[in-house]
């Protein structure tokens, strides 16, 4: 396979093996990027170990801060949507977290929209108990209650498009414009678009947020998120907050996003396509009250997804007519053969849940009686859409 050349050892054998060098890359070029692993990165002196190191910039201080295969992943990131900065972080979540920490302290004020990701809500009222700091919900369908809620305190204003379940598209580019004409900072849950076919920073925002778990590494395998910004002075702020929690990621788990970026805009475009053919069909059925999928003129933003978004994603949520029960709901998810029953979405296989939404929520929902029946959310895969329809008649022709 390989001839080596060995000099006459001249300490013992565990110095050896541990202080051999690799062998030369010279003349050796492929496209992965090569995965760095290290928890102590070595110094080429004592003045270099010494020397200050620029907290937003290339560290290779030590393992936590980063690494070369981290650090690709954060500028390919950066490069798709369009930002001057980029960090990765254990989920999406973390990254909603160290943008609210980043700009919040007590006695601050923040909104949230009402059909935001439930684990924002919990955020939002951990932050108020734990440190004073205030919230307020808004109608993500009315800008209007934008300014409403807007006070003296408030220091950052969060957005989710679309909207967590329910899938309602705010008008984006009229609450930006109100939180910056207040001096607010302004933050969006760019998971759904994946930073394809959404573009925050052509828009004004100062922070993206984005589960890696979902699209980029694109195949169920790695838990990550990621934030993004073109404002220096509030990346510093939120970099100083990721170093202070000692926040890092897997160098393995990188590699792995860095695999399914490569092949991100073909899944994400192969993805939506399958799930809009899911979803016109489900229109069809005498069971379906409503299909929530911003595509469809019925839903609620339409007209600024057509505005904004370039795309759309492969989830989406179906409403039954309102005589269907819970119980008959979740026969429906039960009895599907090819849909698994988790959270997420993303991956090459399809997904189905029986959602939880709260009644202020519904009221863009009603049917002609004021009712809304129960709502099971559908997150679309790789595999033949005709088999998924097929899949889905029937546990719907049963229940």
């Amino acid at each position: 396979m390989s001839t080596f050349k060995h000099d006459k050892p001249t300490h013992g054998l565990s110095t050896e093996i541990v202080h051999s060098k690799p062998v030369s890359t010279e003349g050796f070029s492929a496209l992965p990027v090569p995965l760095y692993r290290g928890s102590s990165t070595f110094f080429e002196s004592t003045a270099a170990q010494r020397a200050p190191v620029n907290p937003i910039g290339l560290d290779y201080s030590y393992g936590l801060h980063g690494n070369p295969t981290q650090y690709t992943l954060a500028k390919k990131l950066a490069e798709i949507e369009g930002a001057m900065h980029a960090l990765v972080c254990p989920s999406g979540l973390t990254g909603i977290a160290l943008v609210a920490q980043a700009c919040l302290k007590t006695g601050d004020h923040w909104l949230i929209p009402e059909n935001v990701y439930g684990p924002v809500q919990a955020l939002a009222r951990s932050l108020h108990a734990d440190y004073g700091i205030e919230f307020t919900e808004y109608d993500p369908c009315n800008a209007a209650s934008v300014a409403a809620a807007l006070q003296t305190n408030t220091k950052l204003v969060w957005t989710e498009a679309p909207g967590s379940l329910t899938f309602e598209v705010p008008d984006l580019q009229t609450i930006v414009a109100l939180a910056k004409a207040h001096g607010a900072r302004t933050g969006i849950d760019n998971t759904w678009a994946a930073g394809i076919a959404y573009k925050p920073f052509e828009h004004g925002f100062d922070f993206s947020v984005q589960a890696l778990t979902k699209y980029q590494c694109g195949h169920a395998d790695v838990l990550m998120g990621a934030v993004l910004s073109n404002n220096t002075r509030a990346f510093t702020d939120l970099e100083r907050r990721n170093r202070i929690l000692g926040l890092g990621v897997s160098p393995a788990d990188c590699d792995l996003v860095l695999r399914g970026l490569l092949t991100l805009p073909l899944r994400y475009r192969q993805q939506a396509e399958n799930g809009l053919l899911v979803a016109t069909e489900l229109k069809q059925h005498k069971a379906i009250a409503r299909v929530l999928h911003p595509e469809f003129p019925e839903c609620p933003g339409h007209e600024f997804y057509k505005r904004d978004f370039t795309g759309f994603a492969s989830i989406f949520s179906v409403v039954l007519q309102s005589h269907y029960t819970d119980e008959q709901a979740c026969k429906i998810i039960d009895s599907l053969k090819l849909f698994k029953i988790a959270y997420s979405w993303g991956g090459p296989e399809s997904l189905g849940l029986v959602v939880n939404v709260a009644d202020s929520r519904k009221r863009y929902l009603l049917d002609t009686n004021g009712q809304c029946g129960p709502i099971l959310r559908l997150a679309i895969g790789l595999e033949d859409p005709n088999d998924l329809i097929a899949d889905l008649m029937l546990a719907l022709d049963a229940a």
